[in-house]
């Protein structure tokens, strides 16, 4: 009987090693999907920083602090990394979206806050 218990383990084992290795946690990404930077401003940011990027005017009266993204002096410092930063930890009353966003995503959204800035129309 020691035996017969000894091979069921290894048995046991064996089984839950192969059926671990078809098994995924649920983690799984799925397949790459294209990065929309606009889509992204337009469901996160807009609301806040305008379709624009100066600014909603009724949302800047009550946070005169919102980021106006044409003006010259924020071109002037900002680089495509610190905008990453900034979304991804988020700064005074603008919130985080590191937990909400992958890094590819808030990549391609601080190359397109960037390139809203320096656009003169609408986007």
């Amino acid at each position: 009987m020691g035996r017969g218990v000894a091979i069921s383990f290894w048995v046991a084992i064996a089984v839950a090693a192969l059926g671990a290795v078809g098994c995924t946690t649920g983690d799984d990404p799925g397949p790459p999907m294209p990065v929309d930077p606009a889509v992204i401003y337009a469901q996160m940011c807009a609301r806040c920083h305008g379709l624009d990027g100066r600014g909603d005017p009724e949302i800047r009266k009550t946070l005169p602090a919102v980021r106006d993204f044409h003006d010259p002096a924020f071109q002037a410092r900002a680089s495509n990394d610190e905008i990453a930063r900034v979304i991804m930890a988020g700064k005074g009353q603008m919130p985080a979206f590191g937990a909400g966003l992958s890094v590819p995503k808030i990549q391609a959204l601080s190359g397109y806050v960037h390139r809203l800035g320096t656009r003169s129309g609408q986007p």
